[in-house]
C-alpha cells in the first residue's frame, strides 16, 4: 500500500482540518440558534425576598414581608410616567385568560371609559403571560396604559399568585414615544435572585 508523496498527505490533513472545523462551526451554530429558541426559564416568586432600587440606592423590605402593591412616578425629560405591580393569590380553577377579564372589569370600576386596544399573548419571568394596552381618559387628558399579566408559582410551593406590571403615560407627549418599547424591554429583562 503506497502513502502517497507528502504533498497529497499535506493536501489530505488540510482538507480533514478544514471539514472538521466547519463540522464544529455547523454544531455552534446550531447549539446557539436552539439556545435562542429555547423558553425562558420560569421564574417563581419568593415572597419575602423584596428590595427597590431608587438613585442607586438598595432599600431591603425586612423579611416577612411579602410585596402586594406598589406604584410609583418616574421622570423621564421632564414627564411622568406611572409604573407599578400588584400581586395577589389565585382562585382555584381560575384560568389566566378569566383573571385578566378580571382586572379588566376592575379597571372599569376607576375608569369608566376604557378601551382595550391589544391583547396579545406573551412571556411574563418565564411564564404564560397576557398583554393588555388600553386607553382612558383622565379628566380631558388621555392616557394609554400597559399591563403584563400571568399566574406564577410561588417559591415555597404555595398557592399560584397573579402577577401584573403596569404602567401608564400621556399617549402624546413626543418624548415618551419609545417608552412602551423600553418598559417591554425591562419585563423581558426580569431575573430572579
Amino acid at each position: 500500500m503506497s502513502k502517497g508523496n507528502i504533498y497529497d498527505r499535506l493536501w489530505q490533513y488540510r482538507e480533514a482540518e478544514e471539514a472538521r472545523a466547519r463540522q464544529q462551526a455547523e454544531e455552534e451554530r446550531l447549539a446557539a440558534e436552539a439556545a435562542r429558541n429555547a423558553p425562558p426559564p420560569e421564574l417563581a416568586l419568593d415572597l419575602e425576598q423584596n428590595a427597590l432600587r431608587i438613585a442607586g440606592l438598595n432599600l431591603l423590605i425586612p423579611t416577612g414581608f411579602a410585596f402586594r402593591r406598589f406604584e410609583t412616578t418616574l421622570e423621564f425629560a421632564g414627564c411622568q410616567v406611572a409604573i407599578g405591580a400588584r400581586r395577589r393569590c389565585v382562585a382555584e380553577g381560575l384560568s389566566l385568560s378569566e383573571a385578566v377579564d378580571q382586572f379588566i372589569e376592575k379597571l372599569r370600576q376607576h375608569h369608566g371609559d376604557i378601551t382595550v386596544v391589544r391583547r396579545a399573548e406573551t412571556l411574563l419571568a418565564g411564564h404564560p403571560a397576557i398583554c393588555l394596552d388600553y386607553q382612558f381618559r383622565v379628566g380631558q387628558v388621555p392616557r394609554h396604559g400597559r399591563a403584563a399579566c400571568s399566574h406564577i408559582d410561588a417559591a415555597d410551593g404555595n398557592a399560584r399568585q397573579w402577577l401584573s406590571v403596569f404602567t401608564v403615560i400621556d399617549p402624546h407627549i413626543p418624548q415618551l414615544a419609545d417608552w412602551l418599547i423600553a418598559f417591554d424591554a425591562m419585563l423581558a429583562g426580569v431575573t430572579a435572585q
